[in-house]
């Protein structure tokens, strides 16, 4: 957080700790971090990267050193509960007493790992400006980790995430006074402007700006405003799924963070609160497809690889199977085709690639006579002749052009000798 939105590092109230019984030790699946003094922001956001195995795999802990303290921290916490004295470190906050905010640590933890890590979480915005003529005046293109959604200005009293999300990528019109110059019209001409989603990043994070600036008194101040999360998120064919939050409790001066987490363990939501974790007793989406939160910061969304096709890799694995399906099917009607042709008619197949195959049930029967299987077309007729009768329509096509060829060369000697014997 800038300087001008510093929190003090007085902690804000958050959700209270419970306090775990034996039976609750014995079966723990996660654990939490201790706090240095004021680094809630921090533990809820490597909470957040713990529960993303898409970033763990690209860590390259050999060449960048944060990458290294990342998949230090990851491998303590499957087992107990740690510090993060060397992940502060690696990131450069000298002073754990003062309070930073969530979204930028974020941003300085993606700053500071490898690119092949970083790439998970990145997306492209594609903005444009066309004039009512189609041509384009302005486009540019910026990478962004976290899309920022702004709550002031909205005609709704609980803000609605997907209405919110949907806004982000609406046209917006001049025309009027407010014409843009066109340097291929050479003249000022109505125009529409708008941003959309060039690439899709495989981890979606929305930002929820409660952290305003009001300029009636050019001070920064907090919305506690509830806002309608849905599990679900789609734009255009991508789908994605929520598996974590992280909240932020308490005023702008003095506050706390936590973040709540989908378990890829036993798929049930905990919530994070530094070295505490505990299931969340009302968990969320349990009735509806909504969740309303009056704390909610950001939001970690993950595409969803059952609805999408998964990655790459995936989608093209998909289409092979879907392409051999096909395949299948269509053998199978050809098939079925085929047996209702005459019996002397033998069957070809070919498949996507272009190659002849012969049912096994098409091969020459070898007691079956050379000259039953072969075929023959006439001139007149396209249909094919009985076996019996295909060796003998051969020859007799032979002797026809065999007796027009003598003939022709008994004219011919017959003309010649009446010239010879006329003379």
């Amino acid at each position: 957080m800038s300087s001008s939105r510093k929190r003090s590092h007085e902690e804000g109230k958050a959700p209270a700790k419970k306090p775990k019984g034996k039976e609750d030790a014995a079966t723990q699946l996660h654990y939490g971090l201790y706090n240095q003094g004021a680094t809630c922001y921090l533990n809820s956001v490597l909470q957040v990267l713990f529960m993303t195995p898409e970033l763990h795999d690209r860590l390259d802990p050999e060449s960048w050193i944060t990458d290294q303290e990342l998949g230090e921290v990851f491998k303590k916490i499957k087992v107990e509960k740690c510090g993060t004295e060397n992940i502060t470190e690696s990131l450069g906050i000298k002073n754990v007493h003062q309070q930073r905010d969530a979204a930028e640590c974020l941003e300085l933890i993606l700053h500071k790992v490898s690119p092949n890590a970083s790439e998970v979480f990145q997306g492209q915005l594609i903005y444009m400006t066309k004039c009512s003529k189609g041509h384009i005046i302005n486009e540019e293109t910026n990478p962004f980790w976290t899309l920022p959604l702004s709550l002031t200005n909205t005609p709704d009293a609980t803000y609605n995430v997907v209405r919110g999300f949907e806004r982000t990528f609406e046209t917006k019109s001049y025309s009027g006074d407010n014409m843009v110059y066109c340097s291929e019209c050479e003249k000022k001409t109505e125009a529409t402007s708008g941003c959309d989603m060039d690439t899709f990043p495989q981890i979606l994070v929305l930002l929820l700006k409660r952290f305003e600036f009001d300029f009636n008194t050019m001070s920064y101040f907090k919305s506690d405003c509830s806002v309608d999360v849905p599990y679900t998120l789609q734009k255009k064919d991508k789908k994605y799924s929520l598996y974590g939050m992280v909240n932020h409790y308490g005023s702008l001066r003095g506050g706390h963070y936590t973040a709540t987490l989908l378990s890829n363990e036993d798929k049930t939501w905990y919530e994070f609160n530094d070295d505490t974790v505990n299931k969340v007793e009302e968990q969320p989406f349990a009735q509806t497809g909504t969740y309303s939160s009056s704390s909610a910061y950001l939001l970690v969304y993950r595409e969803s690889l059952k609805d999408e096709g998964k990655d790459q890799r995936g989608r093209t694995h998909d289409d092979k199977e879907n392409r051999h399906e096909s395949q299948d099917q269509d053998r199978q009607i050809q098939i079925s085709k085929d047996t209702k042709k005459p019996k002397d008619q033998t069957r070809h197949e070919k498949d996507a690639n272009n190659v002849e195959i012969v049912m096994e049930d098409d091969l020459p029967n070898p007691k079956t006579s050379k000259m039953e299987v072969e075929e023959c077309e006439t001139t007149k007729d396209k249909d094919r002749q009985p076996p019996s009768n295909r060796f003998f329509g051969i020859k007799r096509n032979h002797i026809y052009i065999a007796l027009g060829a003598i003939a022709s060369i008994v004219i011919v000697i017959s003309v010649v000798l009446a010239t010879t014997l006329k003379n």
